[in-house]
């Protein structure tokens, strides 16, 4: 059901004022609100998760601003983070005393590591780092084909799941620089 109003000119011409004299006010609240929910998601994915570089979080993060809409989207890349980025290597003490590799520590939540015994890195095709995993006693292949490499989060991912904790902080940032542009 639509409702529509005739015979009011006066009244959408004052509307219209208003919303071009307050667009410039909403236009920067909507633009340092952008900016501060950008960087709290930073800040707040790289405090939760264990990635290595605040940079890494950063980059894969894009902040896309429209002011005939006055709407902004924060975005993040999707695609997941190899295990390499969470990991450190484990040691373990081999016959005389010499150190041999255990597999690696992994930390995917900040401060939680997991250590995968049976974990090793190769060189992928494109040149990354890939990390796999076998079971303890399983030789059973030697060959890398049909073989899974093992990812964590992506940084969408984490964003997804840490939106709705953003979302008042973000509300309270823009209801205060519109309330300091408006005046």
């Amino acid at each position: 059901m639509a409702l529509t109003i005739t015979g009011f000119d006066a009244v959408d011409r004052e509307l219209k004022r208003m919303r071009a004299a307050q667009s410039p006010a909403i236009n920067s609240a909507i633009d340092d609100a952008a900016k501060f929910g950008n960087q709290l998601a930073v800040d707040g994915i790289f405090s939760k998760y264990g990635f290595k570089s605040k940079s890494y979080v950063e980059q894969y993060f894009s902040v896309s601003i429209n002011p005939k809409t006055l709407t902004a989207s924060i975005s993040a890349r999707m695609r997941p983070s190899t295990l390499t980025r969470f990991s450190s290597p484990r040691y373990k003490v081999g016959k005389r005393a010499a150190r041999v590799a255990g597999g690696f520590s992994i930390n995917v939540i900040r401060n939680k590591p997991v250590w995968f015994s049976g974990a090793f890195t190769v060189i992928g095709r494109n040149g990354n780092q890939l990390m796999f995993s076998r079971k303890k006693g399983d030789n059973s292949w030697r060959e890398l084909n049909g073989q899974k490499a093992l990812y964590g989060p992506s940084v969408a991912g984490s964003f997804g799941y840490m939106r709705d904790d953003l979302e008042p902080p973000i509300i309270a940032h823009l209801r205060k620089k519109y309330g300091q542009s408006a005046k």
